[in-house]
């Protein structure tokens, strides 16, 4: 795992030498002090997070991070702020976008740090064991106190928080992620960990009544889906402005959600730039200054970025440097998997599904989004990733106490 990516770094430093191409020799060289970074917290994770006790710091400092980012997308949101910070000036429309430059890389944020909460969870469901005789001599009021008056009613306010953000950023595929991420990840567990079986299942049942079906419509969670039947009414809108186009020059202008065939356009246009440099690519982070010439349609927006993780990597580091990535996702899963068995310990079994929804919920996103531009998500995915490598399987147990 590290050794891909060592690799990919070195794949991006190359582009600043002879023996490379880069449009942008200034971003090509930020883009690979990124890659250093990313590697140095995954490195640094392996080196300090030798225990379950640091291992559950990690996740809780996570999980209260996505808390105060929630709380301040929320309090910007509320009162309409408008800032300027270092230079960039900020508005708060009809989504919430928190310290974030766009609300879709919020989402993203938002569904990262759920995913370590989510680990936090099954790591105390894992290790709370009842005796039966006992469980059916308490009274189920004792027992509903029991858990009020828990760490695990405290961990399950923080991700009713960090759900409202969610929701608040009315982000399309970022709720979408999250449903199917939520839904394909306790399918997952429940197929492969018996034991967790039965917590998993209720604890995805309480979050999709309680936090999307109650709060959700609370906040306004029926906004979310508006954007999203709008997409496909805006289509219509344009189809008819094309066949009428004397009517639509009459109508005011309003305000209309970005249809697929136009989130799309960045995309093909993206395609073009890697059929014409499939190895090298066009250097890290130089998207912009490369993409101006490929252009083949009118984009309404000035696009920084392809909209699209996977077409941007392999257009700025080519597809070598994209296979790299997928490498490092595919090892991720596959570790997660051999984690997520009965033999290991409920601890192992936790960080192991909470990680798989946050890879489950960045792969979907980065369909449509540029989450992985993002230095604060791009990071917090990278700790995330290497959590799970920090969790020694039984057959190296085995070997260091026989040492």
């Amino acid at each position: 795992m590290l050794a891909l990516l060592v690799l990919f770094t070195a794949w991006t430093s190359l582009q600043l030498t002879r023996f490379g191409y880069t449009e942008d020799a200034h971003e090509t060289r930020i883009y690979a002090l990124r890659c250093i970074g990313y590697v140095g917290a995954f490195w640094l994770v392996q080196l300090l997070v030798t225990s379950d006790r640091r291992r559950m710091a990690l996740l809780a400092g996570m999980l209260a991070a996505g808390v105060i980012q929630a709380l301040i997308a929320m309090v910007l949101f509320s009162g309409g702020a408008n800032y300027e910070f270092l230079g960039s000036s900020f508005a708060q429309g009809t989504r919430a976008t928190g310290t974030f430059p766009q609300a879709d890389a919020l989402a993203n944020y938002m569904l990262l740090t759920f995913s370590a909460g989510l680990a936090i969870m099954l790591m105390q469901m894992g290790t709370a064991r009842t005796d039966p005789r006992t469980r059916t001599r308490q009274r189920r009021v004792h027992a509903a106190i029991e858990f009020m008056m828990s760490g695990k009613m405290v961990v399950r306010l923080m991700l009713i928080t960090l759900v409202i953000g969610l929701v608040l950023t009315r982000s399309r595929m970022g709720n979408g992620a999250f449903f199917l991420g939520l839904l394909i990840t306790a399918a997952w567990v429940m197929a492969r960990s018996p034991q967790l079986r039965k917590s998993a299942g209720i604890l995805v049942v309480s979050l999709l009544v309680v936090d999307v079906i109650v709060i959700g419509q609370w906040v306004g969670l029926s906004k979310v889906l508006t954007r999203m039947e709008a997409t496909e009414i805006a289509a219509e809108a344009a189809s008819a402005a094309q066949l009428d186009p004397a009517n639509a020059a009459i109508a005011p202008p309003v305000h209309r959600e970005e249809t697929l065939e136009e989130r799309s356009r960045p995309v093909r246009d993206t395609l073009a730039m890697v059929r014409e440099r499939p190895w090298t690519g066009f250097g890290g982070g130089a998207f912009y200054n490369a993409f101006t010439r490929y252009k083949v349609e009118s984009l309404p927006l000035p696009y920084n970025h392809a909209h699209n993780d996977y077409v941007e990597i392999a257009a700025d580091v080519g597809l070598p440097g994209l296979l790299l990535l997928g490498g490092v996702a595919l090892l991720t899963a596959l570790r997660a998997v051999r984690l997520l068995q009965d033999r290991s310990s409920p601890h192992a079994r936790g960080v192991a599904a909470g990680v798989g929804m946050g890879l489950i919920c960045a792969l979907l996103h980065a369909l449509v989004d540029l989450n992985l531009q993002i230095n604060a998500n791009a990071m917090a995915l990278t700790v995330l990733l290497a959590v799970v490598w920090s969790v020694p399987t039984k057959r190296t147990t085995t070997s260091l106490r026989s040492r």
